[in-house]
């Protein structure tokens, strides 16, 4: 495995002093878009780690998926909060963050609807802020907050709407994936590129550590499991404007594998929110308005863009039952939140 070089490498200063809903520029590249305010990284001189795997390497061959379905509004956030990650219940809920603070829910019987506004969302939480969010089967909430104080860390929300915070997290704590194997989450810290596992009752340890996951702008940040169970660690912005995809085997006794390089490519640059499904993974690219799918082969699709409606999205995530053919995009429009919304598009198999 790549390990961490000795001297950390400094993070943006315009990510240094976030609180409340200020996140503009922190999970994007410098693509020309009017969504976009993160300077450009320079160059440090190291040379990037290499990778030893028996896959073909990835390409950035894109397309665009013919007949694409429209994209709706399910959720008009609006105003001057803005929604950055979401998540399924066990109920069958959608669950969404505000970066403000406070957590939503969507019920199940309203997750086909159109132009809901928030008036139609049940506030569960209200919390120091809300970045990713993730749900356990018993109902339990947990949210990253990325407050650069003593609050930062991951919280959980009792099913009667009780917010603690569970572990500290110094740095930007960002998304968060719920192991049902283990009963635990893993946590992606996008300021010095670890992806950390914490338990139900608060205990915190590396996970993984990895030089890829780290870069002078910002590093880890999605993360989701593919059918096998393999773990998926989506890396903002890597050198010569490319995001990555790391994928992470998970050993017997649930330490980290070793980690292959499934996608790196301009194709992803500002890779933000992931999702998976039928051995491709989804990727929020932010800072270039679109969903790009990723397939196994390195074949890039677009699957939305600014054109429909996309504003600096920050997360994907397929619904169940009778909408598991829907992809649901979080639009942090992160520059202009009026624009703040939950979408929906549907995306067949």
């Amino acid at each position: 495995m790549s390990r961490r070089r000795a001297t950390r490498r400094r993070f943006l200063a315009s990510c240094s002093a976030i609180a409340g809903v200020s996140l503009a520029g922190c999970t994007g590249g410098d693509e020309s878009t009017a969504t976009d305010s993160t300077p450009s990284p320079t160059d440090d001189g190291d040379a990037e780690p290499t990778t030893t795997t028996d896959e073909p390497p990835a390409t950035d061959t894109e397309t665009v998926t013919p007949d694409q379905a429209a994209v709706e509004t399910l959720v008009s956030v609006g105003g001057d909060r803005v929604p950055e990650n979401m998540a399924l219940g066990p109920d069958g809920g959608l669950y969404f963050g505000i970066t403000a603070g406070e957590v939503r829910r969507v019920p199940e019987t309203e997750t086909g609807a159109t132009d809901l506004t928030l008036d139609d969302t049940e506030q569960i939480a209200t919390l120091p802020g809300a970045i990713g969010v993730e749900t356990a089967p018993n109902g339990t909430v947990y949210v990253a907050v990325a407050t650069q104080d003593d609050q930062a860390g991951v919280w959980e929300v009792t099913v009667d709407g009780e917010a603690t915070q569970l572990v500290d997290i110094s740095g930007f704590p960002n998304d968060i994936h719920y192991d049902t194997d283990r009963e635990r989450l893993l946590v992606t810290e996008s300021q010095n590129g670890v992806v950390y596992a914490v338990t139900t009752d608060g205990e915190r340890s590396t996970w993984l550590d990895d030089d890829r996951l780290e870069t002078e702008s910002f590093g880890a940040n999605g993360i989701t499991r593919d059918a096998d169970g393999d773990i998926y660690v989506a890396v903002t912005r890597a050198p010569e404007e490319t995001g990555r995809l790391l994928r992470v085997p998970v050993e017997s006794d649930g330490t980290a594998g070793e980690p292959s390089m499934f996608f790196e490519g301009g194709a992803i640059v500002g890779a933000d929110g992931i999702t998976s499904r039928d051995g491709s993974i989804y990727v929020a690219a932010n800072s270039q308005n679109r969903v790009v799918r990723v397939t196994a082969d390195g074949t890039t699709e677009t699957v939305a863009t600014g054109d429909d409606g996309l504003v600096f999205p920050s997360d994907v995530l397929f619904g169940t039952g009778d909408q598991q053919e829907s992809l649901f995009i979080c639009n942090f429009a992160n520059q202009s939140p009026e624009d703040g919304a939950i979408l929906r598009t549907s995306v067949p198999r």
